[in-house]
């Protein structure tokens, strides 16, 4: 049994599929996943097989499939909380029905909507902060000094990690979706 730990896997659900199918043919078949922890779990199998996998986002948590899907081979191989991974064997060429992207693609809109707002704050009190210091310095003639602790260092690391995490966000968020649709 194989762990791996993907931490944005949820914002290229194709990319992450691909990555699955490719498992898949290295041998390792998706037993389980872990979307909190951002965890996939995989059993060595007997060879490798080809595989064609969907991960589907339901907040009613139902998974719901039609027959269309059952009948073109569609079985789900786990489900967690929202999320579902859909699996089939049949050849690319055969795929006539797929398991539909809307809870994925509104799922994502919400965060990269969430994304943006932070991100927009994040601005606002950068601005703010260097608003403040640049009328401390100029305006009343006085320095600007730190104390040596290491709370600014980390202040200023964990605003920076902040930092990149959001516009990467936004970003691969933006990307993905403009994918779907």
């Amino acid at each position: 049994m194989k762990k791996y730990y993907k931490p944005f896997w949820s914002y290229d659900a194709k990319k992450t599929e691909n990555w699955l199918q490719t498992m898949a043919l290295q041998g390792y078949f998706l037993k389980d996943i872990r979307p909190f922890k951002r965890l996939f779990i995989f059993q060595e199998g007997n060879g490798s097989q080809v595989i064609h996998y969907h991960i589907a986002y339901d907040k009613t948590k139902k998974h719901l499939f039609s027959n269309t899907l059952q009948h073109n081979g569609w079985r789900a191989v786990c489900r967690n909380g929202s999320w579902c991974v859909f699996y089939n064997k049949r050849h690319a060429e055969d795929l006539k029905a797929f398991p539909i992207r809307d809870g994925i693609i509104k799922r994502n809109r919400k965060l990269l909507y969430y994304y943006i707002g932070l991100l927009i704050y994040l601005f606002l009190t950068a601005i703010l902060f260097f608003t403040l210091i640049s009328i401390t310095v100029f305006f009343y003639g006085d320095t600007l000094t730190f104390s040596p602790m290491s709370f600014w260092f980390a202040v200023s690391v964990t605003g920076v990690i902040l930092w990149l995490l959001t516009i990467y966000s936004v970003v691969r968020l933006y990307q993905t979706n403009k994918k779907f649709l």
